[in-house]
Order: structure tokens, then sequence, then C-alpha cells
């Protein structure tokens, strides 16, 4: 979407109206300018994800447009763009390589800006800024967990000198001491107290073991499982489960079902369906990464396409099985796609202004859990002939995708208003 009339643009931001015109247009240009640098600079991350060279220049790129956003009195694209420079720092400082969903999460603060700098009154939309504010709480959150797994190995250290200072090997005052000299180096806190001959070797290890006892069960209660591997021990848990099942069974006709052996059979199969649960708890993903390239895609469509339609997702934190979460996006995609290209092309063609503001569209993603299925609605605000939505090749493809995923398909009308695609599946 162009900006099509500066002057209603100033007064939809508060204290812009005292910035001219041209002023404004230069600005808001310049930050059009920076954020197309910025997506070049993604690209090359993308391919080279420790180009620290790149990650300064989003770093400084940032910088720059939250400086320029506060000049426009912008002040939800200077949050943005001020979490997003937070972030970038701490990646810069502690991260020998930049993550791809910290590229994805600095793709979205890209797309808020645009949308921002497009369309100023996008922020009197409540849906619109709860999705920024969710936005901005993320960027903080990737930034403090990125600053938790820093200070981590430090409290471990530090913990070799609490226990060195319990058992009279050093002095408070000389552990404090290491610990200074530890932050401007690399070095391991034992390291620098051997080299300072402060203690004896013994006197080291015997600490590094009696830390390791004190931290059972907190230092390594993670373990990764490779999927295959999981799926290997469900099925075995199942087909335990299904013996027990008839044993269960054999038993209660046998000796009736208050008889000894009845009795403890069914503790053991409800057990076996317990450790069975769990294991399929263990494959359970959100689906925050899966809307998110969802929310790229479709973005990037209505501004290549310069569609007047707001899009918007709910319930990213809705936890699918693993294989429905990677699979799930596409399919997705195109039925949003389809829609949009049903419901809404007319609207970019309309070049009346005031007609215009009337047409303007919203697609939302919603994802919710009913009893023990999950649901996603995609929902549109625009009439459409469903009968040429149903016989669209692209409709009939998703749908035999979405089936192969275990997951029921419908698409009904919204009482005349609009149109819906709800996707449904057991959890």
């Amino acid at each position: 979407m162009d900006i099509k009339d500066n002057k209603d643009i100033a007064l939809a931001v508060p204290g812009l109206s005292d910035i001219s015109n041209s002023y404004m247009e230069d600005f808001l240009s310049e930050i059009r300018e920076i954020l197309e640098d910025i997506e070049l600079e993604l690209v090359n991350l993308e391919m080279d994800p420790g180009n620290k060279e790149s990650i300064n220049s989003i770093y400084c790129s940032f910088h720059t447009i939250s400086g320029l956003a506060g000049l426009l009195n912008d002040a939800t694209s200077t949050k943005i763009a001020v979490a997003t420079e937070e972030l970038l720092e701490t990646v810069k400082k502690y991260c020998p390589v930049i993550s791809k969903i910290i590229i994805n999460v600095i793709l979205d603060s890209i797309s808020f800006i645009k949308k921002i700098s497009s369309n100023p009154q996008i922020i009197d939309d409540h849906k619109i800024s709860g999705e920024i504010e969710r936005h901005i709480k993320s960027l903080e959150t990737f930034r403090d967990e990125i600053l938790l797994e820093v200070r981590q190995p430090l409290e471990r250290q530090s913990r070799i000198g609490e226990i060195l200072v319990r058992e009279g090997a050093m002095a408070q005052s000389e552990v404090e001491d290491i610990l200074k000299k530890q932050s401007n180096t690399k070095m391991k806190f034992g390291e620098i107290v051997l080299r300072e001959k402060k203690v004896n070797a013994s006197d080291i290890i015997k600490a590094i073991r009696m830390q390791k006892i004190r931290n059972t069960g907190t230092s390594d209660q993670y373990v990764k499982i490779p999927l295959e591997r999981l799926d290997q021990i469900i099925g075995i848990i199942q087909n335990v489960s299904s013996i027990y099942d008839s044993v269960k069974n054999e038993a209660v006709l046998r000796f009736g079902s208050n008889d000894a052996l009845t009795i403890e059979s069914t503790k053991a199969y409800h057990l076996i369906t317990d450790i069975r649960n769990i294991l399929k708890e263990l494959r359970m993903v959100t689906l925050q990464q899966a809307f998110q390239k969802l929310t790229r895609s479709v973005c990037s469509i209505i501004e290549e396409d310069h569609m007047e339609v707001m899009f918007s997702t709910m319930g990213e934190n809705i936890e699918v099985d693993k294989e429905i979460a990677d699979r799930i996006a596409l399919p997705l995609g195109d039925m949003v796609r389809l829609l949009l290209e049903k419901a809404y092309s007319g609207i970019a063609n309309n070049t009346n202004k005031s007609t215009r503001e009337k047409q303007i569209g919203s697609i939302e993603v919603v994802a919710y859990e009913e009893a023990n299925t999950v649901h996603i609605d995609i929902t549109g605000d625009a009439v459409v002939d469903l009968e040429d939505i149903k016989t669209d090749s692209r409709y009939i493809d998703n749908l035999q995708k979405l089936t192969a995923l275990r997951c029921h398909t419908d698409i009904d009308d919204i009482e005349g208003e609009g149109v819906r695609i709800s996707i449904t599946m057991q959890r």
C-alpha cells in the first residue's frame, strides 16, 4: 500500500502534524529503504548465519529506524525497532551464528514497521495492536533466553567457588577476585585458580565432583531423542498395551473381575496406557513456527498485489503433533491464498478511495482446543461462491493433503457475511 495522503497520516499519529509534509515523506521513504536493505542482509544471513558484518549492519539499521520513528513520534515503530535492536545487540555479543527463529522474528519486525509506515491508522486496530505487543514480548523473550544461556555457565562456575570456600580451600575475597578476572577472559573458573596456584588440582577435582552431585537432576534434565526412535518406543508400548489388554480380558473371563490377577493386570494396563500417553505428549509442539511461515507468505502476497486486506493469527501456542506442525503450514497457506484470490483480488483494483475504505477486508487464522480436538479456522469477511472454491483444483489438492494428515476440513458461509474454512484434528 502506498501512502496516499500525508495529511491523513499526520492526523493518525500523535505529534506527526508538527512535522512538515516534505520532511515526513522523506523520513518514511528512508525507513522503507532501510527495511529493504535489512531484508537483503537477512537473505545473506540465511546463507551464512555466522556473518558478523551482516548482523552488525542489521543492528545499525534498526538503530537508525528507531531514531527516525522517534522523530515522527511513531511510538509503536520505535518500540519494535528498539526491541529488535536490543535482541540483535545480544546476538552480536553472545551468539556465534544467528538462528532461523531469530531471522523469522526480525522479518516479523520488518513486516509490522512496513504496515505502520504505509497505514498509521492500523495501530488503532485492537487485533493488530495486540499482535504487535505479543511480537515485542517475543523479541524480549528471545533476548532473555540468550542471556540465560550465557549466565548459566557462570552460575555453575561460581558454585565451584562456593564449594571451595565452604571446604576451607579458598577465602571468599579470593573467589570474588577470580570471578572478576573471569569476566574478562574465556577461561574457566578452575583454570584461573590453578594458574594462580590458589589451590591444588585435587581440591578443584573434588569441588567439581561435589558440584555434579549437587546439580543432579537439574543440569542434565533434558536429553534429545530422534523422532524415529520415539515412534519406535510408542509402537512397542502400543503392542505391550494390546497384550496386557488381552491378558486382562482373559483374567476377567477365567477368574472374575475381583480376582487378584485381574486387579493386578488392570493396574499394569493403566500404567502402560499412561506411559504411552506421556510418550505421545513428547511429540507435541506449538503452531508458532507454522503460523510465522504462514504470516510471512500471506503478507508478502498482500503487499505485492497491493490488496487492502488485514491478516492476523491467533492461537500459535496450541500444541499439535510435530508431523502436523511441520506439514500443515503449506496447505494452510494455499487455502488462505485461494481465499485471497476468490474474495479480495477486486479490492486492489478499485481506485475510488471512499469505496476502497469500505472494502478493506480481513482474514483471520485462529487455532483453539475443544475437548480432545484441535481446530484451525480460516475466516474471511467477504462473501464468496462456495462452489467456486470447492471445485477449484487447488482446494481439492490441499483437501487431500490435510486428509493425509488425519485432518477433517469443512467450508461454510457465515450468515452471508463471510466464509470459514474449518480444519479439525484429533489432539
